[in-house]
C-alpha cells in the first residue's frame, strides 16, 4: 500500500503519534488544516473485542470519520484512503503557501453550499456508511464504490424510502466525492434501481395543511401581544409571513444564537409607510437573502388588512414594544423581542423552533391543531388563488420563478370553480 503522505500507512502512524502525545493536533483535512482532537472517537467505532475486522480498523474509522457535526462531515470524512488534501502542482508537489491556500479552498467550498444543504449531505453520507459498517464491511473494502454496493444500498431502501429521498442520499455520495478531487460514476443501472424505488414507495404523506385566516385569528386570541414581548414579535412574524408569502427561514433565524445581516432580515430592512388610495397603507421589507435570489434579496411588500390581521399594525407595535436604547437598526434582527436582563432588557433573536412552538401553543389553546412552518407559505398561496389570483400574480407575491408552487394549492373546488365560472359564462 502507497506509503506518500496521505495514504493509511501515514494516517495511522500520524494518528498512532498523536494519540501518544495527548495533543489537539492539526489534522490534514480538505481545504487546510484543521484542529481535531485524535482522541474524538470515530462516528462509526467497530464493536468492541471483534475479530472480523483488520487490526487497524478503529483507528482507520477515527481518523477518516471522526464524529464531527453533521454539517461538517462533507469536508472533513474522506471518501477513501488514499486521499491527500494537500494542494499540489501537476509535478506532484504542494503549492508554494499550501496551508494558506488550502484554508482558503476550504472557506470557498464551505460557503458554496447552503448550511441545509451541507446538513443534509452529512446525514445522507451517515446513511450510506452506517449501511456498509452494518454489513459488516471495513473501510478498505467500501472504497473506491463498487456498482454492486450502490445497488444494494439503494435496493434496501426500496419500500421504506421515496425515491427523492435516496436521489438525495446518492448525491450526498457524489458531492463528498467531488469536494474531495474523486471520481464518482454514475451507474445506468443503479439510475434503473431507482426507478424501482419510486414504483416501491410507501404511500405518501398527507399533505400539509394550509394556514387559513381562521387559524390565524384563533391564535390571536390567546396570544397577549400586549403584554409579552415574545407574542407581539411570534404575532407580527406570523403575519408577515403569511401576508408576504415568505418562508419562515427568510423572517426567522436558526437559532437565538445565529444571526446573520447579511442573511436575515434586519430592522433596517423596513422601508417608510407609504398611504395608497381607499386608505391603505403598505410598507416594503427588504430580504437580504432569499432561496430563489441568493445575495440578491427581495423586497416584500405588507399592505394594510382589516382589524386584527393587519400586519402593518402589528409591525409597528412590535419595534416599539420590542425596542431598547442600545439597539442598532441593521445589526438587529427584525423580529428580535426583550427578555430580562438583570434589571432592564436585552434582545434576543426570534427562532425558527420558537416561533413555531409559540404558534402551536396559541393554537392548541385555542382548541386547534398545530401546523407545520411550511404552511404559512401553503396558506398563502392557497388563500390568494381563492381569491382569483392568477398564477403569475402568486408566483410575483411568493417570489417562485417556476409553478413548483403548484403543489402547495389546496381545496381545488374553491380555486377553480371561480374560474369555471368566469369562463363558462362568457358566451352567454
Amino acid at each position: 500500500m502507497s506509503k506518500r503522505y496521505g495514504g493509511l500507512d501515514w494516517l495511522l502512524k500520524e494518528h498512532r503519534r498523536l494519540n501518544s502525545s495527548n495533543r489537539v493536533p492539526a489534522v490534514d483535512c480538505f481545504g487546510g488544516s484543521s484542529e481535531v482532537d485524535f482522541g474524538i472517537p470515530s462516528a462509526f467505532p467497530p464493536p468492541l473485542g471483534s475479530s472480523a475486522f483488520p487490526a487497524d480498523e478503529a483507528h482507520l474509522r477515527s481518523v477518516l470519520f471522526p464524529n464531527v457535526p453533521i454539517s461538517d462531515r462533507l469536508l472533513k470524512w474522506r471518501p477513501g484512503i488514499n486521499i491527500s488534501a494537500t494542494l499540489t502542482l501537476s509535478s506532484g508537489d504542494p503549492l508554494p503557501k499550501s496551508v494558506h491556500l488550502s484554508n482558503a479552498v476550504a472557506r470557498t467550498l464551505h460557503a458554496a453550499l447552503e448550511p441545509s444543504t451541507r446538513e443534509n449531505y452529512g446525514s445522507g453520507i451517515g446513511v450510506f456508511l452506517r449501511f456498509c459498517f452494518d454489513l459488516g464491511l471495513s473501510v478498505t473494502q467500501i472504497f473506491p464504490i463498487s456498482e454492486g454496493l450502490l445497488l444494494a444500498f439503494v435496493g434496501t431502501q426500496a419500500g421504506g424510502k421515496a425515491r427523492k429521498t435516496v436521489s438525495n442520499y446518492l448525491a450526498a455520495l457524489a458531492a463528498w466525492h467531488e469536494s474531495w478531487g474523486q471520481p464518482w460514476v454514475r451507474y445506468d443501472l443503479v439510475g434503473r434501481a431507482l426507478q424501482g424505488v419510486a414504483k416501491l414507495a410507501p404511500a405518501k404523506q398527507e399533505l400539509r395543511p394550509p394556514v387559513q385566516l381562521s387559524d390565524l385569528l384563533a391564535a390571536r386570541m390567546t396570544l397577549d401581544v400586549t403584554n409579552s414581548p415574545l407574542h407581539a414579535a411570534v404575532w407580527a412574524c406570523a403575519l408577515m409571513s403569511f401576508w408576504s408569502v415568505c418562508r419562515l427561514g427568510e423572517t426567522t433565524c436558526p437559532s437565538a444564537s445565529f444571526f446573520n445581516p447579511s442573511r436575515h432580515i434586519t430592522r433596517a430592512a423596513v422601508g417608510s409607510i407609504q398611504s395608497l388610495p381607499d386608505d391603505v397603507q403598505a410598507v416594503g421589507i427588504h430580504l437580504p437573502w432569499t432561496k430563489m435570489t441568493k445575495m440578491d434579496g427581495m423586497t416584500k411588500v405588507l399592505s394594510s388588512q382589516s382589524d386584527l390581521l393587519d400586519p402593518i399594525h402589528s409591525l409597528l407595535w412590535h419595534l416599539d414594544f420590542n425596542s431598547v436604547p442600545s439597539l442598532v437598526p441593521a445589526q438587529t434582527a427584525l423580529f428580535s423581542y426583550k427578555v430580562r436582563a438583570g434589571r432592564g432588557w436585552r434582545l434576543t433573536v426570534l427562532s425558527k423552533d420558537t416561533f413555531l412552538s409559540t404558534f402551536a401553543d396559541a393554537l392548541r389553546k385555542a382548541g386547534r391543531p398545530s401546523l407545520t412552518g411550511h404552511s404559512f407559505r401553503i396558506g398563502a398561496a392557497t388563500h390568494y388563488w381563492h381569491q382569483g389570483a392568477t398564477v403569475e400574480e402568486i408566483k410575483l407575491l411568493g417570489g417562485w420563478r417556476s409553478d413548483a408552487f403548484r403543489v402547495y394549492l389546496r381545496d381545488e373546488v374553491r380555486g377553480l370553480a371561480p374560474l369555471q365560472q368566469r369562463l363558462g359564462g362568457s358566451g352567454q
